[in-house]
């Protein structure tokens, strides 16, 4: 706890792990703080990732001749992107943003922009870590990508420059250490990379819930109701109004992922902010080698990550908006390369899942203070990375509800630059 701060009764919308990461920060500076989440803590788009702390994730969704292959992808039902045509329209001028935030020079810039915030991204979680006990939920493997062919690893030789250029720590496997990693991967697998200081999630939330237990502990209250509007002042906003009640409050935070384009909207400003819908499905293994750690599969771009509760294979991304109904028949297409990848895997589907990742057109999250309301602050828009920003994104919010100068430049992340 800071001394000088002032405590204030504070709102925090959304209750992933974005907003309780956010909210224990809070909290533990003094401040009293409800969450305002109709789903249960955890229980969102954070329950369904691949668990990764991935402090090298620097490399932008959109990269250079990203439009070439666009159309060969959407055509390919194995493809990791899927949108559906009837959304086109709606999400086009996204992907013109997209687009122009894909050009070589974009792509340099934000990588420098994503990689100030993470990486420190772990010594973040690990302050949280050890405040809610929290240590048995993550282990230090890394991040490991595979590939069948020197060709296909090639596709991935700008990414891994710009990695340099940012200082991300990775080595480049070959077929004889790949095996020293990952024994029970297929022999067709020749070439890899892997990433030893990412930290992997064993089991998401239970992580949210482990920082939710602590903000509970030190008096953070949670209500499960919607936000309907808020009523603003001379000052900014006064109270929150949701479905159940209305909460008085000295400042919002609004961490509520896809749903923060709606939230933001009822304050009178809007952002490019568009979901990518990401599916998984949950394998009890009942047969087959074991992973140790999340695996990209990078010639089709799905993810392998041996959870506490079964093998999660993780999809790509589909454009869909949040309201149309789930189509899990792609995941259950790559189901057949999970089980090439992993000979001999026999498992049981026990859970299918859809989330919403809360996006961006380039890839940078909206972190700062509004610049309509001087009480109300952004921390949405993590794209593929919100599990591994979030402890950094509440030390952020708290630093400026402290009026604290922040130790990066928050320029990049206003949300001025839309």
């Amino acid at each position: 706890m800071d001394p000088r701060v002032q405590p204030k009764n504070i709102v925090v919308i959304g209750a992933g792990i974005v907003g309780v990461a956010t909210g224990l920060h809070l909290q533990r500076e003094g401040h009293s703080v409800t969450l305002i989440d109709p789903t249960p803590p955890g229980r969102g788009t954070s329950f369904g990732n691949a668990g990764s702390i991935a402090v090298g994730s620097v490399y932008p969704t959109g990269s250079p001749g990203n439009w070439k292959q666009v159309p060969k992808m959407l055509t390919d039902p194995m493809s990791p992107l899927k949108i559906k045509w009837s959304y086109l329209p709606k999400a086009a001028p996204w992907f013109l943003r997209f687009l122009e935030a894909s050009r070589t020079s974009r792509v340099e810039e934000i990588s420098k922009h994503l990689w100030a915030l993470s990486k420190d991204a772990m010594n973040s979680h690990r302050r949280l870590i050890e405040v809610a006990k929290a240590h048995d939920i993550v282990r230090p493997v890394g991040w490991l990508k595979v590939y069948s062919s020197q060709q296909s690893l090639d596709k991935t030789k700008h990414e891994r420059e710009v990695m340099a250029r940012r200082g991300v720590t990775f080595d480049v496997l070959n077929a004889d250490e790949l095996r020293q990693l990952e024994p029970g991967l297929s022999p067709k697998f020749t070439h890899g990379y892997h990433q030893p200081e990412n930290g992997f999630v064993s089991q998401p939330v239970k992580l949210t819930e482990a920082y939710f237990a602590k903000f509970q502990e030190l008096g953070g209250r949670w209500v499960a109701e919607k936000v309907r509007r808020f009523a603003v002042g001379p000052n900014g906003v006064e109270k929150v109004v949701t479905d159940l009640g209305m909460h008085a409050c000295d400042a919002v935070a609004i961490c509520a992922g896809a749903r923060s384009h709606d939230i933001v909207a009822m304050l009178g400003r809007r952002f490019p902010l568009d979901t990518e819908r990401g599916y998984h499905l949950n394998l009890d293994v009942q047969e087959g080698p074991e992973l140790r750690r999340p695996v990209v599969i990078g010639d089709h771009g799905f993810v392998l990550a041996p959870m506490q509760d079964g093998l999660r294979l993780t999809s790509g991304a589909e454009f869909a908006g949040v309201d149309a109904p789930p189509d899990f028949r792609r995941i259950y297409r790559m189901l057949e390369l999970a089980k090439e990848a992993l000979p001999g895997l026999k498992a049981d589907v026990t859970r299918e899942w859809l989330g919403f990742r809360p996006s961006t057109p380039d890839s940078v999250p909206v972190i700062g203070r509004s610049p309509d309301h001087s009480n109300v602050y952004f921390g949405f828009g993590h794209g593929h990375i919100g599990l591994t920003l979030a402890a950094r994104t509440g030390e952020l919010i708290t630093d400026l509800v402290a009026d604290r100068t922040p130790d990066i430049d928050m320029t990049p992340y206003r949300a001025e630059r839309y």
